[in-house]
């Protein structure tokens, strides 16, 4: 570990480990061009005593990454009055950790349709396959599902993904897939919604909505320390 600022790999552990507190919704961390910190942000609940939360914030940066920062470094931002209870929201955080698309492929047969769905993170490939006998109406869901089981390839086993449901909608001069997903695990339940616009492939489209709603919470996710690639 660099004893004066953060590689890449130890920024992501730092910005997932910080989202993890109690009472944090959302952390990001920005550093320099040597890794050294130079702001973090929080975001946290109403309830949530904010000058304690900075100092936990303090303490677990110098016990396990090695680093001293400043009060002055550590910005947190209670949420709003007024936000609907229940809801919170997840800013998408922009780093190497998020999923990405390879390759989507779908199978019509007498025996019903199959999803077949490869992502990538950090360099690492998984796949993920789902099936269902009803010929009768799109694929959307069998690929949202196929999607997931891909995403949970990377998972420790105490969080589980659930598809709640898949919809085509219009939206302007266009058509958009809005998917929603609920992010299960010992801690808690959240939901959450994904949305990509329709640009000629229905099925990748529900890819990328799927793919858009789990990438909210990239940063509060549990991964695997290795996956082993495997044909379902």
């Amino acid at each position: 570990m660099n004893p004066k600022g953060l590689t890449p790999d130890n920024l992501q552990r730092a910005e997932a480990r910080l989202a993890r507190i109690p009472g944090v919704l959302a952390c990001r961390i920005r550093i320099g061009t040597a890794g050294e910190v130079e702001e973090i942000q929080l975001d946290a609940d109403r309830e949530t005593d904010t000058e304690e939360l900075g100092r936990t914030v303090l303490a677990l940066m110098r016990e396990e990454f090695g680093l001293e920062v400043g009060d002055a470094q550590v910005r947190v931002t209670p949420e709003r009055e007024g936000a609907p209870s229940g809801v919170e929201e997840f800013p998408i955080l922009e780093h190497a950790s998020r999923f990405a698309f390879l390759s989507v492929n779908v199978v019509s047969s007498r025996e019903g349709l199959r999803a077949e769905v490869e992502l990538v993170r950090e360099a690492v490939a998984a796949f993920g396959a789902a099936s269902s006998e009803n010929i009768a109406v799109p694929a959307w869901s069998v690929v949202a599902e196929a999607t997931l089981r891909a995403v949970s390839e990377f998972l420790d086993g105490d969080t589980r993904l659930c598809l709640i449901g898949v919809v085509k909608a219009p939206l302007g001069d266009n058509a958009a897939m809005l998917v929603r997903v609920d992010v299960v695990s010992s801690r808690c339940t959240k939901s959450l919604a994904g949305c990509a616009l329709v640009d000629g492939n229905e099925n990748q489209s529900v890819v990328f909505a799927t793919l858009d709603a789990v990438n909210r919470v990239t940063g509060k996710l549990d991964f695997r320390t290795s996956i082993e690639y495997k044909i379902q």
